[in-house]
């Protein structure tokens, strides 16, 4: 009787799994449409702004839907600081949990000829104006104009090295790649273009900096050319 008993509790066991499983694999093929998106982490950002920015084409069964692909492409496109995507069963779908960046200053940047304004985060990455709520409230001391991809880390650098201090004003990249800055103390500072000795060219500036508060320096400072670091120049107004 006993082993009979046992007997049927397995069977039934084994009929839970093969139910299970044939439902898991039937969710795995069904087809995802918008309306099995769930976004979590981002309000401003719709279902139709994932299709837009990604090569997902609805509606697609789930087990094909390549989630790392669709990462990549959210994380370019709509510059999310973290993004993971899951496929779910129950509820059906697919879970996109995202984080977005903070912005730290306002900035331009150009693509075939077409000015597009947007933020700037700690990191040097563009946010687009489109994907930041409350953007009307939001007020920053520094701009940024002629921002590119391949400048971002040195745009970091920049905002980084004056996190203690409010005096940077703007960052100016000109299309041939000349780095201009404006500040309050130094008015303009000329640093040139992209090199490697960028990082020393900031340390000689607020050397130089620190050395005029120190002396008391009355003139007001015109510029700051850093553009051969072997030669720094400084021009000030001549009343």
């Amino acid at each position: 009787m006993k082993n009979r008993e046992i007997y049927e509790i397995n069977k039934l066991i084994l009929f839970g799994i093969f139910i299970l499983t044939n439902i898991f694999t039937l969710h795995l093929f069904k087809k995802v449409d918008l309306k099995n998106i769930y976004i979590n982490g981002a309000d401003f950002i719709s279902v139709n702004d994932i299709a837009a920015n990604t090569s997902l084409q609805l509606p697609k069964r789930l087990i094909f839907i390549k989630t790392k692909l669709i990462e990549k492409e959210l994380a370019q496109n709509i510059s999310f600081k973290q993004i993971t995507i899951t496929r779910q069963i129950f509820p059906f779908g697919l879970v996109i949990n995202v984080q977005a960046r903070k912005p730290l200053a306002s900035a331009e940047k150009e693509e075939s000829g077409i000015k597009i304004k947007g933020f700037v985060d700690k990191d040097g990455v563009f946010i687009e104006e489109k994907y930041l709520p409350e953007r009307e409230n939001l007020i920053f001391p520094i701009k940024i104009f002629g921002w590119r991809h391949d400048y971002k880390e040195l745009i970091s650098l920049i905002m980084k090295s004056y996190e203690e201090t409010d005096d940077l004003e703007v960052i100016n990249i000109s299309s041939e790649g000349f780095i201009t800055l404006k500040e309050k103390f130094l008015q303009k500072i000329f640093l040139g273009f992209k090199t490697q000795d960028i990082e020393d060219k900031l340390d000689l500036l607020f050397d130089i900096k620190e050395e005029f508060k120190k002396q008391k320096i009355s003139k007001k400072i015109k510029s700051l050319d850093l553009t051969d670091l072997t030669n720094p120049k400084i021009k000030v107004f001549i009343p």
